[in-house]
C-alpha cells in the first residue's frame, strides 16, 4: 500500500505495492508487556531510507482513531531489499533489535481495536497500515486483522504470511505465528503457539528454562505431581532441530542441553506425556 493522501481516506484509496512493510508484530506476553517488537521488511527492489520514516502508533478503542505514539530516528539507517529492520521495548529481550524505543513496557496497545501506519516524515505518504483486533476507521487495509496476539500464551506473534506478501487486506495477510524478530517468519513448525497439539494443561506443571551463556547451552528444570516420559527438543526460529535429550520416565529433572552460540532466538518444546509446553528463549 502507499499512498500520499492523508489518513482519514485511507480507505477508499486505491492500494498499491509498497516497498516497506509492517511484516511482524508482538504486542502482548505474559504478564509485564516488556518484550513488545514491531518488524518491518524491505519488499522492494532498491534500498529504503528509514531515515525519513515515521512509525505511528493508533489507538482505536470506540471506535475511535487516536495517535498516542510516533517513533523515528534521522540515525535509521538505509534499508537493503530483502532486509528486515525491528524496534523493539527491550534489546536485551528481543533478538535482532536495531531500535530500542520508550516506554520499556507497554510500548504497542493490545487492542482491539488498535493500529500502525508507516509514514513519510518527508511528504506524509503513506507506505504501510496494520489494523489488528478490528478494523479501526482510516488505518486499514482492506478488513482489520482478526488473529490475536495473546497474554495467556508464550510464543506469539501477529505474522505477516508468507513472509512480506501484501495483498492489501490485513485480514488476509496477518496470522499467529512464531515470534521470528529480524528474520523471515515462521508459522508454527514446533508448536511454538502453545495452543497447537495441547491435550490438556496440567497447571501444577512446572517448568523453568534459563539460558546459560557460559556452557552455551539452556539449563532446565521440570517439576510435575506424576512420572511421565519427559523429552526436551530445541529448534531454531526456522525449526531446525538443534537438540534433543529424552529424560525418561520421571516426574522431577533438572540439567542442561547445549545449543551452541549465543545471539539467536530458540524455541524449547517439551514433551511431558500426552501435555506439550513451548517456549521461546533468547541466547544473549
Amino acid at each position: 500500500m502507499r499512498t500520499s493522501l492523508l489518513f482519514a481516506p485511507l480507505l477508499c484509496t486505491p492500494l498499491l505495492h509498497a516497498q516497506i512493510v509492517i511484516n511482524e508484530v508482538d504486542y502482548d506476553q505474559i504478564g509485564t508487556d516488556n518484550a513488545e517488537y514491531l518488524e518491518l521488511k524491505n519488499t522492494g527492489e532498491a534500498v529504503f531510507p528509514l531515515q525519513y520514516l515515521r512509525v505511528v502508533f493508533i489507538n482505536g478503542n470506540n471506535g475511535g482513531a487516536v495517535e498516542y505514539r510516533t517513533v523515528e530516528s534521522p540515525s535509521w539507517p538505509a534499508l537493503e531489499p530483502g532486509g528486515y529492520f525491528v524496534i523493539c521495548a527491550n534489546q536485551g529481550l528481543t533478538l535482532n533489535c536495531d531500535h530500542a524505543a520508550s516506554p520499556s513496557t507497554n510500548l504497542i496497545q493490545n487492542g482491539p481495536a488498535d493500529a500502525i501506519a508507516l509514514v513519510s516524515t518527508v511528504n506524509e505518504t503513506v507506505y504501510d497500515v496494520l489494523s489488528y483486533g478490528g478494523s479501526v476507521p482510516g488505518f486499514t487495509e482492506g478488513t482489520g486483522s482478526t488473529a490475536i496476539d495473546s497474554n495467556e500464551q508464550d510464543g506469539l506473534s501477529l505474522s505477516r504470511w508468507p513472509d512480506g506478501a501484501d495483498s492489501d487486506n490485513n485480514d488476509a495477510d496477518f496470522v499467529i505465528g512464531c515470534p521470528t524478530p529480524g528474520v523471515a517468519n515462521v508459522l508454527d513448525p514446533v508448536d511454538c503457539a502453545i495452543t497447537t497439539g495441547i491435550a490438556h494443561v496440567n497447571t501444577a506443571t512446572v517448568l523453568s528454562i534459563v539460558p546459560d551463556v557460559r556452557e552455551q547451552g539452556l539449563s532446565f528444570r521440570i517439576a510435575g505431581t506424576t512420572a511421565t516420559h519427559v523429552v526436551v527438543s530445541v529448534y531454531a526460529a526456522n525449526g531446525t532441530l538443534l537438540a534433543v535429550r529424552d529424560l525418561g520416565t520421571t516426574a522431577i529433572a533438572q540439567g542442561s542441553i547445549p545449543v551452541g552460540s549465543g545471539g539467536q532466538l530458540l524455541l524449547v518444546r517439551v514433551q511431558t506425556g500426552e501435555e506439550v509446553f513451548s517456549r521461546r528463549v533468547v541466547m544473549p
